[in-house]
């Protein structure tokens, strides 16, 4: 195989044109499809980084992922089929200081039991919980995500117990989330999650305690062994009883559960829609790919039959000169898939750091992992 890899080599090496065009071709087929895939892995296939991400679900109502604060209160309260209801919500820039040093941040509010639903350890500190909740305004705490601890605090291990002006309101720091830890949403990057309990001082709004006014989202951990459907239909009858005693902001309340980290079925539906046209697409550039090449092998063997023949009029059995000939091809194949790969994670790491609008935390880490590899692995072979 060696010997069989070395003659390829020089091959190849005699025939530079025929060589950079077939690399060129599968480069752009790969390359497409990896970077198509790494998209698809991050957005539809990879959930949300948590553990056991697999038993979260957004519950949606109707068909729209934001809930009322006291309907979510409602429905933590009387489910069977939860471990956890956590409710969060995304708010405007916020100012915050700790001293001379102010800056425009973007926070999650989330629910004491946020974080402990989730099963997320903090990096430095503590996380808030259930327990710091006593009624509104009860809990001035902040956690600061990791990018947002090592840019502006730089990486000051000593932040944990700081206090920091957040909307002129002070509030302790009191933990760093871990670096791999985006929120549970995501388009979108928290870098404070301040508890929800905190709304009236952070917004300047009362608008939490009205049924009709749905911003939070609402997420779920099921129990172990609780289908879809039962949870569905648990939700559902606690929406009934919400439309009797309610019916003026809660009639005829329907539930649905869906995946996170897309804003429920809102860019869920979308976004799977459109991934599965640009995968097919990225799948047709690969068998116009591997059509072009097979043009380029047949001309190929046609100048290369004299060769062939004499080789075996010499003596060499078949399987010697087909092993050979296969050699030289996978070798063909294999480093265009690692130069379509290069530059395919060129290409990802591009879009991972893109931010569409400047200072806002919106963009999507579609880094390439395992999964990316083997497939662009197994494309090539």
């Amino acid at each position: 195989m060696f010997s069989d890899l070395k003659l390829a080599v020089r091959k190849l090496g005699k025939s530079p044109g025929f060589a950079l065009t077939a690399i060129a071709t599968l480069a752009l087929g790969i390359g497409a499809n990896a970077v198509v895939f790494s998209v698809l892995n991050a957005l539809i296939l990879r959930p949300v980084n948590v553990p056991h991400a697999q038993n979260l679900y957004t519950v949606q109502r109707y068909k729209y992922p934001s809930q009322s604060y006291p309907d979510y209160l409602d429905l933590r309260d009387r489910n069977r089929t939860f471990e956890s209801l956590v409710t969060y919500q995304l708010i405007g820039p916020v100012g915050v200081d700790t001293g001379g040093n102010p800056s425009v941040a973007w926070p999650y509010l989330a629910s004491g039991n946020y974080f402990d639903a989730l099963g997320i350890q903090p990096y430095l500190g503590r996380f808030f919980h259930a327990s710091d909740e006593k009624g509104m305004n009860s809990a001035p705490y902040v956690v600061l995500s990791y990018a947002y601890w090592h840019s502006y605090f730089h990486g000051d291990p000593g932040v944990v117990g700081r206090m920091a002006s957040i909307n002129k309101h002070p509030f302790t720091v009191i933990g760093v989330a871990p670096p791999a830890f985006r929120g549970t949403e995501l388009f979108f990057s928290p870098a404070l999650w301040i508890p929800i309990v905190e709304h009236p001082i952070v917004t300047g709004s009362d608008g939490m305690k009205y049924r009709g006014n749905h911003s939070p989202f609402v997420l779920g951990r099921l129990k172990p062994g609780v289908t879809e459907a039962e949870a569905t239909a648990d939700l559902n009858s606690i929406g009934a009883w919400l439309s009797k005693a309610y019916p003026s902001d809660d009639e005829g309340l329907t539930f649905s559960l869906a995946r996170p980290g897309l804003i429920g079925d809102m860019l869920g539906g979308p976004a799977r829609a459109f991934m599965a046209g640009l995968m097919l697409l990225a799948g047709l550039i690969l068998l116009a790919a591997c059509a072009n090449l097979g043009s380029l092998f047949a001309a190929r063997a046609a100048d290369r039959a004299k060769e062939v023949a004499l080789r075996l009029a010499l003596g060499s059995r078949r399987w010697t000169v087909l092993r050979q000939l296969l050699t030289e091809a996978v070798l063909v194949s294999v480093t265009g898939g690692v130069v379509g790969l290069a530059g395919g994670v060129a290409i990802l790491h591009g879009l991972s750091a893109w931010q569409p609008i400047p200072d806002v935390p919106i963009n999507v880490p579609v880094n390439p992992d395992m999964r990316t590899y083997l497939v662009a692995l197994a494309l090539s072979l």
